[in-house]
C-alpha cells in the first residue's frame, strides 16, 4: 500500500508543482486564458476592431483586409444573435501550453455560453508576444 501511495505521490509531484507556478500569483496558463476571454468578452460587447488587433499577424496588413477581417467579427456575433440569441456569458475551461514553447505559445479553452441555453467550448490558440498575449 506504502508503495502505490509513493507512486501516485510520484506520479502527482510534478504536475502539482506545475500548477502551482506562478507569474505574479497566476500560472502561465491561466494568464493566456484570461486574456482570450477577455477579447473574446470584448467581442460580445460590440468590440470588433480590438478583437480583430489582439490577432497576431507578422508584419501590417491592408487596411482593406483589416476592415473585412472587422466585418467578419460582426458577422460572427450576428450570426450567435440569429442561432442562440446571442452570448450571455464566456467562461475559462482550461488553458494548455505547448510542451516545446512553453512559455509563448497556448491554447485555451473557453465555454460560450448562449442566451438559448446552449452552449459551445471553443480552442483559442494564443501566442506571448512581448508580455501580452493574442490570438494566434
Amino acid at each position: 500500500m506504502a508503495c502505490i501511495a509513493a507512486l501516485i505521490f510520484t506520479l502527482l509531484a510534478p504536475v502539482m508543482s506545475a500548477c502551482s507556478s506562478s507569474e505574479g500569483g497566476k500560472t502561465k496558463d491561466m494568464a493566456a486564458a484570461e486574456a482570450a476571454k477577455e477579447i473574446y468578452d470584448s467581442l460580445r460587447n460590440g468590440g470588433y476592431e480590438y478583437f480583430t488587433d489582439m490577432t497576431y499577424r507578422n508584419g501590417r496588413i491592408p487596411e482593406n483586409y483589416r476592415k473585412q477581417l472587422v466585418m467578419n467579427s460582426k458577422m460572427f456575433l450576428f450570426q450567435m444573435q440569429k442561432d442562440h440569441g446571442g452570448i450571455h456569458d464566456i467562461q475559462i475551461v482550461d488553458c494548455r501550453t505547448d510542451s516545446a514553447r512553453s512559455s509563448v505559445d497556448a491554447n485555451a479553452f473557453l465555454l460560450l455560453c448562449f442566451n438559448d441555453s446552449t452552449k459551445e467550448e471553443v480552442v483559442v490558440p494564443m501566442v506571448k508576444i512581448g508580455e501580452k498575449w493574442m490570438m494566434r
